[in-house]
């Protein structure tokens, strides 16, 4: 039986993290860690991943609409904060484990810094968090709405 070196295991995980990063950039239409993702439209936006937390920026109905899994976390874990054109995440969780055998402290969590690619109206920003999901619904200045512009003789 011969036995691994652990320079081989983590070479094995990285190539294992590899595939699972192609395949979620496959399966959700996003690209692998580290990439910029896109905009159903096609534009590019600036998403920074810190933790391995799937996310997604797209346009919808007249808003930025940003979804972001966070499994695990209350709603009083999540603070949420929009300055400067970038949307922050940032989840917090302690969990302490007490039984007559062990005791443990777990500690989680997770960052997003995201730039809004256009102007949105701050003041209607709203948020969900269901499931383990937070939805954030960022209203674009001006919205879809066409204006009329007539032509003078």
């Amino acid at each position: 039986m011969a036995f691994r070196t652990f320079d081989d295991m983590d070479s094995m995980f990285d190539q294992m993290d590899q595939m699972f990063d192609e395949m979620r950039a496959g399966w959700m239409g996003m690209t692998p860690r580290g990439m910029t993702p896109q905009l159903e439209s096609g534009r590019d936006t600036d998403v920074t991943t810190y933790g391995d937390s799937a996310t997604s920026l797209t346009e919808r109905n007249g808003s930025y609409v940003f979804v972001m899994d966070l499994p695990g976390f209350e709603r009083e874990d999540i603070e949420l904060t929009y300055r400067d054109g970038f949307l922050h995440v940032d989840a917090v969780t302690e969990i302490d484990h007490d039984s007559e055998f062990v005791s443990m402290h777990q500690s989680r969590r997770s960052s997003e810094r995201v730039r809004i690619p256009g102007e949105i109206v701050a003041e209607e920003i709203e948020a969900t968090y269901r499931n383990g999901v937070l939805e954030v619904h960022l209203p674009m200045l001006g919205g879809e709405d066409d204006y009329h512009i007539s032509i003078q003789d």
